[in-house]
């Protein structure tokens, strides 16, 4: 296993400028024009099956366009993994333990400040729409949407940051990939609220980037985020 502070395969100009111009997209604009497309076909966009076939296709339009623009980064992190299978192996695994000592950890503290049955809405939507449409969001979130987020947090934002610095790759990708799981609720919970659900998904940001830098593949953040959301769907199931 790789111990050293490098990444082996770099980002190209096109893939980092596709990149960029797909990010808002990703964050904003395409869940926008879905619903607005949903209402215009007259669905009822409160319920929670609409609401999971309109996350539904969100997912593969996602899965797809990422795999589009990284693919060339894909290929060549995937041989990367034939290279270091058994790093890659360890780098998965170190970084689950990693992530559940850390979510552990922030648990006990917001159990200490505020309470150990914080509710979190983003989890909470994903389970109500899970239960109305299993067979749409399983796969959305167990694979499709972990897909589409690594090549963008750790794939776009962390390594396009990663030559310049190595701690402002970590910040940035962890900051935005936590920011981006609350910043839909800003207007329905409290400020207080959301900065502990803030605080729930540092862990996972911090874990995944340390394991794409250990394994030098991004696929062991992919497999790591895959792993992570297929377990905590089978708790709740």
């Amino acid at each position: 296993m790789n111990l050293s502070h490098h990444l082996t395969v770099p980002l190209r100009r096109s893939e980092k400028i596709w990149g960029w111009i797909y990010l808002p997209v990703y964050l904003v604009l395409l869940g926008e024009f879905l619903v607005a497309g949903a209402e215009y076909l007259g669905m009822d966009v409160t319920t929670a099956h609409s609401l999971a076939v309109i996350n539904g296709a969100y997912f593969l339009i996602n899965f797809f366009l990422t795999l589009l623009i990284f693919r060339r980064f894909l290929w060549q992190n995937l041989l990367q993994v034939k290279k270091r299978f058994w790093g890659f192996v360890q780098a998965v695994i170190l970084g689950l333990v990693m992530y559940y000592v850390g979510a552990m950890l922030v648990g006990i503290f917001i159990s200490v400040v505020s309470s150990p049955n914080l509710s979190n809405p983003n989890d909470q939507n994903i389970t109500n729409m899970a239960q109305a449409a299993q067979w749409i969001m399983v796969p959305g979130t167990v694979i499709l949407a972990p897909f589409a987020e690594e090549c963008l947090m750790r794939g776009l934002l962390f390594r396009g940051m990663y030559d310049r610095s190595r701690i402002l790759a970590f910040i940035l990708s962890v900051l935005v990939f936590a920011v981006i799981h609350v910043m839909g609720y800003v207007d329905s919970v409290p400020l207080s609220q959301l900065a502990l659900n803030f605080l729930q998904y540092l862990p996972s940001g911090i874990a995944l980037a340390w394991a794409y830098e250990k394994a030098d593949s991004i696929f062991a953040p992919i497999v790591m985020h895959c792993l992570i959301n297929s377990i905590a769907t089978w708790v709740k199931a």
